[in-house]
């Protein structure tokens, strides 16, 4: 709907046309939203953890007072004032409190104690102080759910595995919009078995499951020609790849085991690079082929070795004479 408002669009501040195609079952919907019969509603509480803990990482909110404030500046506000019975404001507190800060208190004492249980802020509910930790700070500056650092504080241990990684990440909140399709298993099956070195706890029957077959696969190099899946592969890069960023800044902060920030760091490395760790890093030029590959890692040419020797000796150790311009290129 905000393709027909007018913000940002001075071309159509006297008259503009707009169509709308959807299907006959949804017709009723939008032309109630057209004609203004129903009101567009606040979505801000859905995500009032994550935006609290942004303002207390950033600083902006160190108490309950500042922060009932700041809820007070928000639409949020004017649709709670305008229609409280849709975001559960009773009438006996709208009757006594009509600019509900005693509703708003409560919001916020208790969003706090959420944040506060996730490790994400610190709060003290007698003074009434909320204090960023580092689990909250990074968590705001990668973006990452309330709902995630959840799972993070269940799920992760002290050492983990490639697998264990992989599969904590495909348990993320971010990726509760991938569903698993029907006409997708065959393709799926074909990707576990071509590009996943670790094992797909969950299988490709969960969503999870699918999320990791699709990230193994991303880092695999493989193809994929299924467009739906081509593009949940695209999503889940992305999003992997802030994660794991993440997660690494995480247990740098939290002086976890130098074993287990390093394979993070590796596995950041990995989704960026879309490289295996035990792979030869020549894998990464997209210059060379297939072949040439195969025979630098069969006479294990690795890039350490191969800085001491010119590009004649390269081509001939690995037999490859179109080897022999690319060193100098890369």
């Amino acid at each position: 709907m905000q393709i027909f408002g007018r913000t940002g669009r001075p071309q159509f501040d006297t008259f503009g046309h707009g169509t709308i195609l959807t299907t006959h079952d949804k017709l009723s919907h939008y032309l109630s939203l057209m004609t203004r019969q129903n009101p567009i509603e606040s979505q801000f509480i859905n995500s009032l953890t994550d935006n609290l803990n942004a303002e207390i990482s950033l600083g902006t909110v160190t108490n309950i007072e500042e922060a009932v404030t700041w809820l007070s500046y928000t639409y949020l506000f004017v649709r709670m004032r305008k229609n409280p019975l849709v975001y559960e404001v009773s009438t006996n507190y709208w009757q006594d409190d009509p600019q509900l800060e005693m509703h708003h208190r409560e919001l916020i004492i208790s969003v706090a104690r959420s944040l506060d249980k996730a490790r994400m802020i610190r709060f003290e509910e007698r003074a009434q102080f909320m204090f960023a930790t580092d689990v909250g700070r990074t968590a705001s500056n990668f973006y990452i759910k309330y709902d995630t650092v959840e799972i993070i504080n269940e799920q992760s241990k002290p050492i983990m595995t490639e697998g264990e990684i992989l599969n904590l990440v495909s348990s993320s909140q971010e990726f509760d919009q991938i569903k698993v399709r029907e006409d997708e298993m065959d393709e799926l099956d074909r990707l576990t078995s071509d590009g996943c070195e670790m094992v797909v706890f969950g299988g490709k029957e969960n969503s999870h499951g699918k999320v990791n077959i699709l990230l193994q696969s991303y880092i695999s190099r493989c193809s994929v020609d299924s467009f739906s899946l081509v593009s949940d592969m695209a999503y889940i890069a992305q999003n992997a790849a802030r994660i794991l960023r993440a997660l690494f800044e995480m247990a740098i902060k939290n002086s976890s085991p130098i074993i287990m920030a390093s394979r993070l760091l590796e596995m950041c490395k990995m989704v960026d690079k879309r490289l295996w760790g035990f792979e030869n890093p020549m894998r990464q030029f997209s210059m060379l082929s297939p072949e040439i590959l195969t025979k630098l890692e069969n006479k294990r040419l690795l890039p350490d070795k191969m800085k001491e020797m010119d590009s004649k000796d390269i081509g001939f150790k690995s037999r490859a004479a179109t080897l022999t311009p690319c060193p100098s290129s890369i």
